[in-house]
């Protein structure tokens, strides 16, 4: 680890981390932490990127966050099919006394922010669900004329939360319609090894909705793919009706939660309820595989976001922050 910034008064320093090791320790044990987050994934979006760590001078690790980059800038968050890259605290801090920790972690954060505006000319996070003190970008330039202000920008998700997860009492609270399409619909699940067809009904689901997928956005979605299934943290799981493949998801996951990454549909067979057998097996599959929680993933489009709500999923608030 190399210093980047640090201040003879702060009782911080901030350190760019070259250990991926450790920096994925970080992020595992973190309660903002997420796979969006994880060395592997950031590789994947194949952009220039730095992970940032706090210490204390005598280095003991408080907190870290990864910045995409671009030149002397941070990319605008979200960074394509990234929706968290914010800070992550270290579990020496979050398991603190709730008034203590909440007076750290707004000094780390503050310090952060100083840290970081030394080193980029603006600042852009997309923040973890599970950040919830936002005081220090709104009260950044606070009564001062002239200077800049954060924009704070409120986004949603949709949590399943597994624990004790049973898919009979789970579909009783599901929405009506869904309930009837997952029990009428005679298609197989299993898993996928075809990503060329996944891309295919992929390019052919957002042109069905008259919605144009230029080639570096599929080129990025496949390299997301195969990185996810090539390190096994993501797989493709399809519904097939006759050995025709009617729907297509690709979900990936960390040590805590399941994230529905990318759907896709066979414009020809939408008939046949894929899609909701196909993502409610994936979620029971999450269960069982002992994971806390299954993430949509972003409910911020009013179709989509309307859809995968109807999946009894709670409504779960997170912000971006740009300066």
């Amino acid at each position: 680890m190399a210093a980047k910034n640090s201040s003879n008064v702060s009782p911080y320093v901030l350190l760019i981390c070259t250990d991926m090791l450790a920096w994925d320790t970080l992020v595992d044990a973190s309660p903002q932490g997420h796979i969006f987050s994880k060395s592997a994934f950031i590789k994947s979006l194949g952009t220039p990127y730095t992970c940032y760590l706090v210490t204390t001078p005598q280095g003991e690790v408080l907190a870290g966050a990864v910045i995409l980059e671009k030149g002397n800038r941070m990319a605008s968050a979200p960074f394509a099919f990234t929706p968290h890259q914010g800070i992550v605290f270290a579990t020496s801090v979050a398991q603190q006394t709730s008034q203590k920790r909440l007076t750290v972690e707004f000094r780390i954060t503050s310090f952060m922010i100083e840290a970081l505006l030394d080193v980029y000319s603006n600042f852009s996070m997309a923040l973890s669900p599970f950040f919830k003190d936002l005081r220090p970008f709104l009260w950044h330039n606070y009564g001062l004329l002239g200077l800049p202000k954060f924009e704070i920008r409120h986004r949603y998700t949709g949590h399943v939360h597994l624990q004790n997860f049973e898919l009979t009492e789970f579909l009783t609270a599901v929405r009506t319609v869904r309930r009837q399409e997952y029990k009428k619909s005679q298609v197989q699940i299993q898993k996928s090894a075809d990503l060329q067809l996944f891309l295919s009904l992929y390019q052919q689901t957002f042109e069905r909705q008259g919605l144009a997928i230029d080639a570096n956005t599929l080129a990025l979605v496949r390299h997301i793919c195969e990185q996810a299934i090539s390190q096994d943290y993501g797989y493709l799981s399809a519904a097939s009706v006759n050995d025709s493949i009617a729907s297509m998801a690709f979900f990936i996951s960390d040590a805590k939660c399941a994230y529905y990454l990318f759907g896709a549909n066979d414009p020809d067979m939408r008939d046949v309820n894929a899609s909701s057998k196909l993502l409610l097996n994936n979620i029971e599959l999450s269960a069982h595989k002992g994971l806390k929680r299954f993430d949509f993933v972003g409910v911020n489009s009013p179709k989509r976001g309307d859809f995968k709500l109807s999946f009894n999923a709670e409504l779960v608030p997170y912000q971006e922050v740009h300066l």
